[in-house]
């Protein structure tokens, strides 16, 4: 039988995801730089790229060309991206059920639990007082911290009795979910099946760590709008936002080349992969100057932009 979150999300979900801008030639300042890719989302200082080997690719909007930041501003580009922030996305729950809405932020919060004078409390509201929503997660949340199957309101009350008035706090980590109607519910991590968890995830470190930072949280949420919004469009997007690296010097026919670099956060990096612009005789050279500019990454896949 399926939980009330479940059927909730489905009933309200009216509508189905919004399709990408087609695939255009993007351009870098210098002219030394294009990628054939799809709009995927863009704020005021960078755009999101998906590139046709199903890479993400974060640019800065003052490094692309001058036709290319024109586009941005244009007509068609915004009401791309409005038809594609503003459209329902599909996720799979840790049980293998599809939930409808849209992932519009990261959230984290305490969630304490309470029996007092006979009534359970959950941050001080009368737990039957929840939308059926927000009580089925609770009921999820107990179950994952407590490692004790809560599969009905019985069950929570029998173990809210354990507590003895005593409160119990929980810190949930996860997204911010809007439904069809708007409302909005903060829903954990561990609720979401592995692969998608994995993305939803991507740039929590990011968002946590800018705790003071206001702009840096506004950059992580908009990584995570990104990478919700590619992801419903192609399963096999890659489940990080990489940020190239421009501002490249003149390339001497005959004596050097173009390359690009893709390089990984080493072990212990909280840090996205990178996608830089090298100059270097072979593959080598260029891998070995793209690294002497980034401690820290190791090298991946190579290839040559100009011959």
């Amino acid at each position: 039988m399926r939980s009330p979150l479940v059927l909730t999300l489905m009933l309200l979900s009216l509508c189905s995801a919004g399709a990408p801008l087609p695939a255009r030639t993007w351009t870098d300042a210098s002219g030394m730089y294009t990628v054939n890719a799809e709009l995927i989302g863009f704020d005021s200082d960078s755009v999101v790229l998906q590139r046709e080997d199903h890479h993400l690719v974060q640019i800065d909007i003052a490094k692309l060309s001058a036709k290319d930041q024109e586009y941005i501003k244009s007509k068609e580009a915004q009401a791309g991206m409005e038809k594609m922030t503003g459209a329902m996305q599909t996720w799979t729950t840790i049980s293998g059920l599809k939930v409808e809405g849209r992932i519009v932020d990261y959230v984290q919060k305490e969630v304490t639990i309470q029996r007092r004078r006979g009534r359970l409390k959950v941050n001080d509201r009368v737990f039957d007082n929840l939308p059926p929503v927000y009580q089925t997660i609770v009921m999820r949340v107990v179950e994952h911290f407590e490692n004790t199957p809560i599969k009905d309101r019985e069950a929570l009350d029998a173990w809210s009795r354990t507590l003895r008035a005593r409160p119990r706090t929980f810190s949930c980590e996860g997204v911010l979910f809007e439904l069809a109607n708007g409302d909005e519910y903060a829903v954990p991590f561990f609720l979401f099946a592995e692969a998608d968890r994995t993305v939803l995830e991507a740039s929590f470190a990011d968002w946590k760590q800018a705790q003071a930072d206001e702009a840096e949280r506004a950059e992580a949420s908009f990584r995570l709008q990104a990478l919700a919004a590619a992801r419903q469009q192609d399963r096999e997007v890659t489940r990080q936002i990489a940020q190239m690296q421009l501002g490249l010097t003149a390339v001497v026919a005959g004596v050097t080349s173009l390359w690009e670099v893709t390089l990984y956060p080493g072990n212990g990096m909280n840090a996205p992969p990178l996608f830089v612009m090298a100059e270097g005789r072979d593959s080598r050279t260029a891998t070995l100057n793209a690294l002497a500019n980034n401690p820290g990454y190791v090298a991946g896949p190579v290839r040559r932009l100009n011959r």
